[in-house]
């Protein structure tokens, strides 16, 4: 039997792009926290977008498959020590379950690749510019909602120290993100043929990263009312303490010890179900104490509630001045907080052990919580990786509060991931944040993205910091990602309208 020399050539191209598909995931990893390699993120879209040009359509989606197997097989390998060290999976079931997850997420830039190359005929320079970018961001829009949502990774993130952040206001990560993605699709045509079309790409390649550069010194928001000194406490409580009844009552005075060495302070922030308690629950000495103390406190606590003969449980947090106001999560963590289609999934929910894990999700609409005579926009844990279920509590803020409980991921990529995203919501808003967690990274970030001070991980530590409130709307908070989907749609029709037909490529991973 013969084997021709085109298919042998045929089968190394196939190998060698697909190595260099998953080495470009890889690369696009390691440009968010805690690495913040971000010129690395760019050189990734060059060799994605290089390839897929390059490619047919079922090479193309292919392509993008192990792009994505790479890029979330490195950047949310945290999940593993979530479900196998905290969550008790043995690590055969463990890896398999992640294998799952990262397969799944990598469906959405094998859609971005299949769905690029249905437009071969277009001009190149338009193709990668503009049809890749948009195509991108577009299925990174739709991984962030669809299935509850996991926006972990989306581009822009990894670039909130540099001048391309300065549009997060504007049109918040998926901008941000749209704009980084434009900007290699420019450099990739550039490099493939310099042309006068080409040149005027370069050209608003410069005044794109000038004009963010300039933005700098552009606020949409305004200082507003009086500074707010705040104490946040991290105690760095053990998981198997936290969750144990016999170490309730320790815990909570511990907290309360360490706040009674801040009398000076206008607001006191404890993380994450720091009572690992229901609120009805909780003995009239610990609200003694907390009435005899001059600050204002906002912490993480249980709450149920019964209707109907039907009792609910919450993931909540706690506003405590002369009154109490309560806020309850409502994006919950599957598989975490709650478990989706119980009676399909019984036998994992039995290899599991995750304390806490049947929260109901609150449905109504809620306000602010109000402490230290301002206003705060509240998120708890990893709701504060979807801006656009808090955008209008933002708008009736003069800061945000996130509440964490970080100790599930371990010394592990996401907690720096997560204060990333963080940073970014207070970029987006123009607000500055207070983010308390458990056993590390508690911070407190500035309106305009940045770390005025933080705690280490894994060691008790106490974040003194003086915030100053903000009013108004960013266009962000005010629009949403409304625009940035509408500018991605106007380009694509146009695209469509007047881009040339033509004859696909349907060669088989070429």
């Amino acid at each position: 039997m013969q084997v021709s020399k085109s298919s042998v050539t045929g089968t190394n191209r196939i190998v060698i792009k697909t190595l260099l598909a998953v080495a470009a995931g890889v690369l696009n990893a390691v440009s968010f926290a805690p690495f913040n390699w971000w010129p690395l993120g760019m050189l990734s879209f060059v060799m994605l977008f290089w390839i897929w040009h390059t490619s047919s359509s079922k090479g193309a989606t292919w392509y993008g498959f192990v792009y994505g197997l790479g890029m979330f097989g490195v950047g949310i390998s945290w999940v593993y020590i979530s479900i196998h060290t905290f969550g008790g999976m043995s690590p055969i079931i463990a890896g398999l379950c992640i294998f799952v997850l990262v397969a799944i997420l990598s469906i959405f830039p094998a859609l971005s690749g299949w769905l690029q190359s249905w437009f071969s005929a277009w001009h190149p320079t338009i193709r990668m510019a503009f049809l890749m970018p948009s195509l991108w961001i577009l299925f990174e829009w739709l991984r962030g909602w669809i299935f509850t949502g996991l926006p972990w990774l989306s581009t822009g993130y990894a670039y909130l120290d540099t001048p391309l952040s300065n549009y997060a206001p504007i049109g918040g990560v998926y901008l941000v993100g749209l704009i980084v993605l434009v900007s290699v699709g420019a450099l990739v045509a550039i490099i493939r043929q310099t042309t006068k079309g080409n040149l005027i790409l370069a050209v608003l390649f410069i005044l794109v990263w000038a004009t963010g550069w300039q933005l700098n010194e552009t606020a949409w928001t305004q200082a507003q009312g009086q500074p707010i000194s705040v104490a946040v406490i991290q105690n760095n409580v053990a998981l198997m303490e936290k969750w144990d009844e016999q170490e309730v009552n320790r815990i909570i005075f511990e907290y309360m010890k360490k706040s009674q060495e801040y009398q000076d302070v206008d607001l006191i922030v404890w993380p994450e179900a720091a009572i690992p308690d229901y609120l009805d629950n909780i003995a009239n000495g610990f609200w003694r104490d907390i009435e005899d103390h001059p600050a204002d406190f906002i912490f993480g606590v249980l709450h149920r509630e019964t209707v109907d003969d039907v009792t609910r449980y919450y993931n909540s947090v706690v506003a405590v001045t002369d009154h109490i106001m309560i806020y309850r999560k409502q994006h919950l963590v599957p598989f975490g907080e709650y478990f989706p289609f119980p009676g399909l999934l019984g036998p994992l929910i039995e290899m599991l052990n995750i304390p806490m894990s049947n929260f109901s999700a609150w449905q109504q609409p809620q306000s602010p919580l109000i402490a230290a005579e301002n206003r705060f926009a509240v998120s708890i844990c990893y709701e504060d990786a979807f801006p656009r279920e808090w955008r209008d509590q933002v708008t009736s803020s003069g800061a945000l509060i996130n509440v964490s409980e970080d100790s599930w991921f371990g010394d592990s990529l996401a907690p720096h991931q997560r204060l990333q995203m963080a940073r970014f919501r207070a970029r987006e808003s123009e607000r500055p944040m207070i983010r308390s967690s458990n056993n590390g990274l508690s911070s407190v970030i500035n309106w305009k993205g940045g770390i005025d001070v933080d705690a280490p991980q894994f060691v008790q530590h106490v974040v003194t910091a003086t915030i100053q409130p903000r009013s108004g709307a960013t266009p962000y908070v005010a629009f949403g990602e409304n625009p940035v989907l509408i500018l991605i749609g106007s380009w694509l029709i146009l695209g469509l309208l007047f881009g040339k037909s033509g004859r696909r490529n349907n060669g088989l991973y070429t």
